[in-house]
């Protein structure tokens, strides 16, 4: 993918990310993971030392991004839960159906290629009654904002190798078949002047349990 995707974008990434407000709100989504954990788009690793052993039995991560996997390797060396790291891409998991209790993906989505065909693969390999946690930035519900949000997008794929700043990462969960409760957005301020054109959302969507007709949504993360 080139110089730029592989080795300086991973490392632009990390240092963008690293503020503790951020951290803090990777450690909010982590620590609702539980059973046997597949965390997609996994990066440097940045969300590894969040994942609580008491309650997680084992952790599988997915990233196609070989720079990314460099620099996930300190990390993975060191991680507090038993870990598997698996070559592929969302758009195709390398996994059996109904294979996962919980599917992680943090500041993903927007940069995917086929966001539809990510979530159906989502869906495919979570279990009845698993859970899809995601932390992700979002079309703005401010009409002027999300009109700066289109025509910035070009550029920011270009910068930030395929992120989306107007995707509506809950209509497409939702859409996927999802039970998703209303998300709040939120502005986080260690974005800097770009906070309001990448508002957050952290929520846990559920699969429907087998046979159930209409469960109950799980509420959204704070």
């Amino acid at each position: 993918m080139g110089l730029y995707a592989e080795r300086i974008f991973p490392w632009l990434l990390d240092r963008s990310l690293s503020h503790p407000a951020i951290e803090s709100r990777r450690r909010a989504l982590v620590a609702q993971a539980s059973g046997e954990v597949l965390e997609i788009g996994f990066g440097s690793g940045a969300t590894l030392p969040f994942y609580d052993p008491a309650r997680v039995t084992r952790l599988t991560v997915v990233e196609p991004s070989a720079g990314m996997n460099r620099r996930a390797a300190a990390r993975l060396a060191a991680s507090p839960v038993p870990v598997d790291s698996v070559p592929g891409a969302g758009e195709a998991l390398p996994f059996a159906a109904a294979s996962f209790d919980t599917l992680v993906c943090c500041l993903t989505l927007c940069s995917v290629a086929d966001p539809p065909a990510v979530l159906a693969e989502v869906r495919r390999v979570l279990r009845p009654g698993g859970r899809f946690l995601f932390l992700e930035h979002v079309a703005s519900d401010d009409p002027a904002r999300r009109r700066w949000q289109a025509r910035l997008t070009p550029l920011q794929k270009v910068i930030a190798v395929g992120c989306h700043l107007d995707r509506d990462s809950a209509a497409l969960v939702r859409a996927a078949g999802f039970t998703l409760a209303p998300v709040v957005q939120e502005i986080e301020p260690a974005f800097g002047a770009m906070a309001p054109l990448v508002p957050l959302i952290s929520a846990a969507a559920a699969v429907p349990a087998a046979g159930a007709t209409g469960p109950a949504p799980l509420a959204a993360a704070s």
